[in-house]
């Protein structure tokens, strides 16, 4: 089974399936390809299956049912959208992004810089209001914290207490995509 590697400063071995259905694993620099392929190799099954998953919802989601116009028209869409709600989240919170732009971003819905500039997926247009609040909320956590330890979590709660129910309706709603 061919994989794509990707050797980094990491401890723990780590498979994953694209979208586009490519098997990639990360995994520690000292790691030599024979482990590698055993790990693979006795994961078979499991990655089989996540073959099949998202050679599915490639064929069958919102997503490959859009035309041209229909993106044109989410992109528009959030160019109004999201900034409000980054204006409106941001004085409650009393942060202040730098910057927002709005992007064709595939595998993340949203990112903040470390120069406190925001980006989001035109394809948050998908999700459903309150799903689309609390990604506001996580990037504009992180003009205070940058990573995703305890303490951003800390500082997401403050401002959506009910965030976890909104992160479970996310992972939920994006397997519809």
């Amino acid at each position: 089974m061919n994989y794509q590697i990707i050797k980094t400063d990491r401890k723990t071995l780590a498979i994953s399936v694209s979208k586009e259905q490519k098997i990639i694993v990360r995994a520690p620099k000292c790691i030599t390809k024979k482990e590698v392929d055993n790990i693979v190799n006795n994961n078979i099954d499991w990655i089989k299956k996540q073959l099949e998953i998202m050679k599915e919802r490639s064929e069958n989601g919102v997503l490959s049912r859009l035309g041209e116009d229909d993106i044109i028209n989410l992109k528009k869409k959030a160019k109004s959208v999201i900034p409000d709600k980054v204006r409106y989240y941001s004085q409650i919170m009393g942060v202040n992004p730098q910057g927002i732009k709005i992007t064709s971003a595939k595998t993340r819905w949203g990112s903040c810089s470390s120069k406190n500039n925001l980006c989001f997926s035109w394809r948050l247009m998908l999700l459903t209001d309150d799903v689309i609040d609390y990604i506001v909320v996580h990037e504009l956590a992180h003009i205070r914290v940058k990573n995703h330890q305890i303490k951003f979590y800390e500082e997401v709660k403050k401002y959506m207490p009910d965030y976890k129910k909104r992160e479970s309706k996310l992972k939920i709603l994006q397997k519809e995509l």
